[in-house]
């Protein structure tokens, strides 16, 4: 018997290892939703404000109503969004029957259909920002008790 004329052959090689820590992507509120002064008779209805300031009053005999000149300035919220430039991300809003609005007491009103712009995803500028506008729909009940209406609702950004 004799020793093999092959020897175990063996080889190795190395990689790199790295990471690219990027800023972390922030939401912070510019300015709240507002609908603004409503007058509600006896049929309630739907009061949305787009993402464009618009507002437009919606339902089947309808009772609700702006009183002119003291409409209450009504505004989409708008935040601020802060990451890594260039990068995209999803937006997240309530869900239909999520958010309802309180006078103090007994009193409530849903906050349903949120929409924003941009939609469902937005682009970070070269700078590292941009703006969310954040519009929904109020939905006024029949002889809505009147009152100053307030609650609060989430928006969620995260990276694509």
């Amino acid at each position: 018997m004799g020793v093999s004329a092959f020897a175990a052959q063996t080889s190795t090689a190395s990689a790199s290892a790295s990471a690219t820590i990027v800023s972390p992507i922030a939401i912070a509120k510019t300015s709240d939703l507002v609908f603004g002064k409503l007058a509600v008779g006896a049929v309630g209805g739907n009061v949305a404000i787009s993402t464009a300031d618009v507002v437009s009053i919606s339902g089947a005999g309808t009772t609700v109503t702006q009183p002119p000149g003291s409409t209450g300035n009504p505004a989409s919220a708008v935040f601020g969004v802060t990451g890594e430039a260039g990068f995209t991300y999803a937006i997240t809003l309530p869900t239909d029957g999520a958010v309802t609005i309180s006078d103090g007491a007994s009193h409530t009103m849903a906050v349903n259909a949120f929409v924003s712009n941009p939609g469902t995803t937005g682009t970070l500028s070269g700078a590292g920002t941009d703006t969310l506008k954040v519009g929904a729909t109020l939905v006024v009940g029949n002889n809505q008790v009147p009152g100053t209406y307030t609650g609060s609702f989430n928006v969620t950004v995260s990276y694509n």
